[in-house]
């Protein structure tokens, strides 16, 4: 908590200060509102019903300082409203990515609560990300850590690789790290495809090893369909549980509409008892970048059960 206090004054400090000019400095954001109906509750992050949520929508600040040729102090600042479940109805705010660190010719090195390198490895593999069909619904590693060093190569040739390692100064199970080897780029725009390989070793009680590709298949007069990729094996520390998991999606892009389905299973029984499959369809349309509409329907099915949840949202990205 500390920690967080300190880099919300740094950044407060930045952009007030009377040497502001000196420095780089932006609001930004996620404000979204979804109109969510789970039938029976087996999803994580919801409760049984209808309801009206304002999922993971978050205000952060972030600031960057030349000290020298080549070398900038750099700082995160990140709030985030709490969902979509019960158990954070008594606290529906809360910190995401708050760090500080430097970036230079050499990478990127940062300190704070971040997102760790193994699950940045996703790209933009994830099509329901932060909704109740995120991958992390059923896999495990997506996770952000408190008192982590990160650190990210620049490019070269394509390639790049990251690391995280969570210090012994935490309240969670700390001590572990993780790395991933990276190729392209997860937007398929600067590259023609993105390639990842990560392993992550006794973070956040998981261990696991991570491959996933993403590329494009058809292109033609604006309209694009691409697909992706990913497997995963994963162990579970203190419940003793291991399995694989594998997903796979298609997402079809023409003009403002984007039609999407992800199917994915997990064996490990690292997120729920049971072993799991989730299969998601969705509907996007988007309004100049920043304003998105949409439509979700999901499947999640347990060896003795299943659940089925249905979504309509919009989402503002500023």
């Amino acid at each position: 908590m500390a920690k967080s206090y300190l880099t919300a004054a740094l950044c407060t400090t930045i952009a007030l200060s009377p040497a502001a000019d000196a420095f780089e400095w932006d609001w930004y954001g996620k404000v979204e509102l979804q109109a969510l109906d789970v039938d029976k509750g087996l999803y994580r992050y919801a409760d049984q019903g209808r309801q009206i949520e304002a999922p993971f929508s978050r205000l952060g600040v972030k600031a960057k300082h030349q000290i020298m040729d080549g070398l900038d102090v750099i700082a995160v600042y990140e709030w985030q409203v709490n969902g979509l479940d019960d158990a954070n109805k008594d606290q529906r705010l809360g910190s995401r990515n708050t760090y500080i660190g430097v970036a230079g010719t050499y990478g990127e090195l940062v300190f704070g609560k971040n997102d760790t390198k193994f699950k940045k490895s996703e790209g933009k593999i994830d099509l329901f990300n932060e909704t109740v069909a995120d991958i992390a619904q059923i896999t495990p590693g997506q996770d952000r850590l408190e008192n982590v060093i990160g650190y990210q190569s620049p490019l070269i040739e394509g390639f790049n690789l990251s690391a995280t390692y969570q210090t012994g100064a935490s309240d969670e199970t700390a001590g572990g790290y993780d790395w991933v080897l990276g190729y392209g780029d997860p937007a398929l725009k600067k590259y023609p495809l993105y390639l990842a390989y990560g392993r992550a070793d006794e973070l956040n009680n998981i261990s696991a090893e991570r491959l996933l590709a993403q590329l494009p298949l058809w292109q033609l007069d604006g309209a694009l369909l691409a697909a992706g990729l990913m497997y995963q094996h994963s162990e579970h520390l203190v419940r003793h549980t291991q399995g694989d998991a594998w997903l796979a999606q298609l997402s079809y892009q023409r003009g403002d509409w984007t039609y999407k389905w992800q199917w994915q299973k997990d064996d490990s029984q690292t997120r729920h008892a049971e072993k799991a499959r989730l299969n998601n369809l969705g509907i996007d349309y988007q309004w100049q970048n920043y304003l998105t509409a949409y439509l979700l329907l999901s499947t999640l099915k347990f060896e003795t059960e299943q659940d089925h949840a249905a979504a309509l949202g919009l989402k503002f990205l500023f």
